[in-house]
Protein backbone atom coordinates (compact mmCIF):
# COMPACT_ATOMS: atom_id res chain seq x y z
CA UNK A 1 0.00 0.00 0.00
CA UNK A 2 1.41 3.39 -0.97
CA UNK A 3 1.42 6.37 1.33
CA UNK A 4 -1.27 8.00 -0.80
CA UNK A 5 -3.51 4.94 -0.49
CA UNK A 6 -2.85 4.76 3.25
CA UNK A 7 -3.80 8.39 3.78
CA UNK A 8 -6.97 7.96 1.71
CA UNK A 9 -7.83 4.76 3.56
CA UNK A 10 -7.59 6.25 7.02
CA UNK A 11 -11.22 7.30 7.10
CA UNK A 12 -14.22 5.24 6.16
CA UNK A 13 -16.75 7.96 5.67
CA UNK A 14 -17.12 11.67 6.02
CA UNK A 15 -15.59 13.12 9.17
CA UNK A 16 -18.28 13.84 11.75
CA UNK A 17 -19.14 17.47 12.26
CA UNK A 18 -19.30 19.52 15.43
CA UNK A 19 -23.08 19.61 15.86
CA UNK A 20 -23.56 15.87 15.30
CA UNK A 21 -20.79 15.08 17.75
CA UNK A 22 -22.20 17.56 20.26
CA UNK A 23 -25.66 15.99 20.13
CA UNK A 24 -24.14 12.51 20.57
CA UNK A 25 -22.09 13.80 23.50
CA UNK A 26 -25.18 15.22 25.23
CA UNK A 27 -27.13 12.00 24.65
CA UNK A 28 -24.32 10.08 26.36
CA UNK A 29 -24.11 12.61 29.20
CA UNK A 30 -27.87 12.26 29.71
CA UNK A 31 -27.63 8.45 29.85
CA UNK A 32 -24.79 8.60 32.38
CA UNK A 33 -26.58 11.25 34.47
CA UNK A 34 -29.81 9.23 34.61
CA UNK A 35 -27.97 6.05 35.62
CA UNK A 36 -26.00 7.85 38.34
CA UNK A 37 -29.15 9.61 39.57
CA UNK A 38 -30.99 6.30 39.85
CA UNK A 39 -28.16 4.67 41.81
CA UNK A 40 -27.76 7.75 44.02
CA UNK A 41 -31.51 7.78 44.70
CA UNK A 42 -31.41 4.09 45.66
CA UNK A 43 -28.44 4.73 47.97
CA UNK A 44 -30.25 7.66 49.62
CA UNK A 45 -33.44 5.65 49.93
CA UNK A 46 -31.57 2.76 51.57
CA UNK A 47 -29.92 5.14 54.04
CA UNK A 48 -33.30 6.66 54.94
CA UNK A 49 -35.09 3.30 55.04
CA UNK A 50 -32.54 1.70 57.35
CA UNK A 51 -32.08 4.99 59.27
CA UNK A 52 -28.32 4.73 58.97
CA UNK A 53 -27.76 8.39 59.82
CA UNK A 54 -29.67 7.98 63.07
CA UNK A 55 -27.94 4.72 63.90
CA UNK A 56 -24.52 6.22 63.31
CA UNK A 57 -25.43 9.52 64.91
CA UNK A 58 -23.59 11.49 62.23
CA UNK A 59 -26.26 12.77 59.83
CA UNK A 60 -24.03 15.42 58.24
CA UNK A 61 -21.17 12.96 57.86
CA UNK A 62 -23.43 10.37 56.21
CA UNK A 63 -24.72 12.97 53.74
CA UNK A 64 -21.16 14.01 52.91
CA UNK A 65 -20.09 10.40 52.42
CA UNK A 66 -23.10 9.76 50.16
CA UNK A 67 -22.18 12.85 48.13
CA UNK A 68 -18.59 11.68 47.76
CA UNK A 69 -19.72 8.18 46.82
CA UNK A 70 -22.10 9.62 44.22
CA UNK A 71 -19.27 11.67 42.67
CA UNK A 72 -16.93 8.65 42.61
CA UNK A 73 -19.74 6.54 41.17
CA UNK A 74 -20.41 9.12 38.45
CA UNK A 75 -16.76 9.23 37.40
CA UNK A 76 -16.38 5.46 37.53
CA UNK A 77 -19.58 4.82 35.61
CA UNK A 78 -18.60 7.39 32.98
CA UNK A 79 -15.17 5.77 32.61
CA UNK A 80 -16.60 2.27 32.13
CA UNK A 81 -19.43 3.53 29.92
CA UNK A 82 -17.19 5.44 27.50
CA UNK A 83 -14.15 3.17 27.46
CA UNK A 84 -16.26 0.02 27.37
CA UNK A 85 -18.41 1.11 24.45
CA UNK A 86 -15.45 2.53 22.52
CA UNK A 87 -13.55 -0.75 22.82
CA UNK A 88 -16.45 -3.15 22.35
CA UNK A 89 -18.58 -1.34 19.76
CA UNK A 90 -16.50 1.55 18.45
CA UNK A 91 -19.31 3.87 19.49
CA UNK A 92 -21.34 4.87 22.52
CA UNK A 93 -25.15 4.73 22.37
CA UNK A 94 -25.21 8.48 21.68
CA UNK A 95 -22.80 8.11 18.78
CA UNK A 96 -24.78 5.15 17.47
CA UNK A 97 -28.01 7.17 17.52
CA UNK A 98 -26.25 9.90 15.55
CA UNK A 99 -24.72 7.43 13.07
CA UNK A 100 -21.12 7.89 14.18
CA UNK A 101 -18.28 5.47 14.77
CA UNK A 102 -14.78 5.88 16.24
CA UNK A 103 -11.65 4.36 14.71
CA UNK A 104 -7.94 4.79 15.22
CA UNK A 105 -6.56 7.05 12.49
CA UNK A 106 -4.94 4.01 10.85
CA UNK A 107 -8.37 2.33 10.55
CA UNK A 108 -7.89 -0.07 13.47
CA UNK A 109 -10.36 -0.53 16.29
CA UNK A 110 -9.92 1.54 19.42
CA UNK A 111 -7.95 -0.41 22.03
CA UNK A 112 -7.79 0.00 25.80
CA UNK A 113 -4.83 2.42 25.78
CA UNK A 114 -6.36 4.70 23.16
CA UNK A 115 -9.77 4.55 24.87
CA UNK A 116 -8.27 5.56 28.22
CA UNK A 117 -6.31 8.40 26.59
CA UNK A 118 -9.46 9.52 24.81
CA UNK A 119 -11.43 9.52 28.08
CA UNK A 120 -8.78 11.58 29.88
CA UNK A 121 -8.76 13.86 26.84
CA UNK A 122 -12.53 14.32 27.23
CA UNK A 123 -11.89 16.00 30.56
CA UNK A 124 -9.04 18.09 29.15
CA UNK A 125 -11.21 19.07 26.17
CA UNK A 126 -13.83 20.30 28.59
CA UNK A 127 -11.57 23.03 29.95
CA UNK A 128 -13.39 26.10 28.64
CA UNK A 129 -14.80 23.74 25.98
CA UNK A 130 -11.77 24.65 23.80
CA UNK A 131 -10.73 21.05 23.14
CA UNK A 132 -14.15 20.33 21.68
CA UNK A 133 -14.22 23.53 19.63
CA UNK A 134 -11.03 22.40 17.88
CA UNK A 135 -13.32 20.20 15.71
CA UNK A 136 -14.45 23.41 13.97
CA UNK A 137 -10.98 24.25 12.64
CA UNK A 138 -9.33 20.85 12.21
CA UNK A 139 -9.18 19.33 8.71
CA UNK A 140 -10.02 15.87 10.04
CA UNK A 141 -12.48 17.28 12.59
CA UNK A 142 -10.53 15.91 15.52
CA UNK A 143 -11.08 17.31 19.00
CA UNK A 144 -8.25 17.42 21.52
CA UNK A 145 -9.18 13.99 22.88
CA UNK A 146 -9.07 12.54 19.35
CA UNK A 147 -5.63 14.03 18.78
CA UNK A 148 -4.36 12.56 22.08
CA UNK A 149 -5.74 9.09 21.33
CA UNK A 150 -5.13 9.11 17.58
CA UNK A 151 -8.82 8.57 16.80
CA UNK A 152 -11.24 9.75 14.14
CA UNK A 153 -15.01 10.06 14.36
CA UNK A 154 -16.83 9.41 11.09
CA UNK A 155 -20.35 8.84 9.88
CA UNK A 156 -20.95 5.11 9.97
CA UNK A 157 -23.93 4.79 7.65
CA UNK A 158 -22.91 5.02 4.00
CA UNK A 159 -26.38 6.26 3.05
CA UNK A 160 -25.93 9.32 5.26
CA UNK A 161 -22.72 10.34 3.52
CA UNK A 162 -23.88 9.73 -0.04
CA UNK A 163 -21.80 6.66 -0.88
CA UNK A 164 -23.06 4.33 -3.55
CA UNK A 165 -22.96 0.54 -3.65
CA UNK A 166 -19.95 0.65 -5.98
CA UNK A 167 -17.85 2.84 -3.69
CA UNK A 168 -14.82 0.97 -2.27
CA UNK A 169 -15.09 3.00 0.94
CA UNK A 170 -18.59 1.63 1.50
CA UNK A 171 -17.32 -1.93 1.09
CA UNK A 172 -14.53 -1.22 3.57
CA UNK A 173 -17.05 0.23 6.05
CA UNK A 174 -19.25 -2.84 5.77
CA UNK A 175 -16.28 -5.07 6.59
CA UNK A 176 -15.36 -2.93 9.58
CA UNK A 177 -18.96 -2.97 10.77
CA UNK A 178 -18.91 -6.76 10.77
CA UNK A 179 -15.65 -6.72 12.73
CA UNK A 180 -17.29 -4.53 15.37
CA UNK A 181 -20.36 -6.77 15.55
CA UNK A 182 -18.28 -9.96 15.72
CA UNK A 183 -15.84 -8.51 18.27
Amino acid sequence: MTNEQASEGTHYGQYAGFVTRLVAFFIDRLIVAVMVAVVTFVMGFAIQFFRLSELLGFQDLVQTVVGILAAVLAGTFDLFYCVGFWILAGQTPGKRLMGLVIFKSDGARVGLGAALLRWVGYWLSGILFLGYLWVLVDNRRQALHDKLAGTLVVYSRPEEIGLTASTPVRDRMRGLGREHEAG
